[in-house]
């Protein structure tokens, strides 16, 4: 038997790497949210802060997750800007302003 392996390099957009959103596709059960959609439309709510997406709320991510009353949602999709380079460039391309809060991962 022949197995053959497809790799895809990371993206920014994780969710559309096909084997990462065949397992999102399989295991994301319920009520589904993701607070940083960009062009992914994997959950029943979605949310991005840049305005070109078509996602239900252009929110920051905290705001987004604070409209759900706990136990409320079965799964979040989470693939936010992964470095503090790629928020500050998503806040500054939107006019938003970044500071050393908003850049760390404990954000």
């Amino acid at each position: 038997m022949l197995i053959r392996r497809v790799w895809q390099m990371p993206n920014s957009r994780t969710f559309s790497i096909k084997l990462i959103r065949e397992l999102i596709q399989k295991y994301a059960n319920g009520y589904t949210i993701d607070p940083f959609a960009a062009g992914n439309r994997l959950a029943n709510v979605m949310n991005d802060i840049d305005p070109q997406y078509d996602t239900d709320f252009h929110m920051d991510a905290t705001d987004f997750l604070n409209l759900f009353k706990p136990d409320s949602v079965d799964t979040v999709l989470y693939d936010p800007p992964y470095s503090p380079r790629q928020v500050a460039e998503c806040y500054k391309a939107l006019g938003i302003t970044v500071n050393m809060q908003t850049t760390q991962a404990s954000y």
